[in-house]
């Protein structure tokens, strides 16, 4: 019996430690995240951004990215309360696989993102020395805060 009962404490004792190792990735993995409010983005980058709009999307968002009242605002309030809390891979996708209305997925990732960086920049958030990648994994860890920070 003695040996039965060992048997099972050192189950539990690796069940525990085995959970104690997914807590710590976990934790790890989560301290890897950034905000969309630490400087996410180049200026020149946010500059390509803003040609690829005017083509591709003022037509419906306008010029200003407050939408014609069909196609919804893409700055001030209506850019936290429908990205707030998301990662920019989020945003990402959501935008490829919807946008430009009629030839959804038709613009290279680099557009894509840097039309994302245009669209942060109109939203205050700052540039930065690095270029928001194109990679959805490393999107993934950059998440957008839901108020202006």
């Amino acid at each position: 019996m003695n040996g039965r009962r060992m048997s099972g404490w050192v189950t539990v004792n690796v069940a525990i430690a085995a959970a104690a190792a997914l807590l710590l990735a976990v934790g790890a993995a989560a301290q890897e995240t950034v905000s969309a409010a630490d400087g996410v983005y180049t200026e020149e980058q946010a500059a390509r951004g803003l040609e690829a709009y005017t083509q591709e999307c003022a037509a419906c968002h306008l010029d200003d990215l407050m939408g014609d009242g069909i196609a919804f605002a893409l700055k001030g309030d209506a850019f936290h309360f429908r990205w707030g809390e998301l990662s920019i891979s989020d945003m990402m996708a959501a935008i490829r696989t919807t946008m430009p209305q009629g030839a959804p997925a038709s613009l290279s990732p680099q557009a894509y993102v840097d039309i994302i960086a245009y669209m942060l920049q109109q939203n205050d958030f700052p540039s930065g020395d690095a270029e928001l990648p194109p990679d959805d994994a490393e999107l993934e860890s950059i998440m957008i805060p839901s108020f202006e920070q």
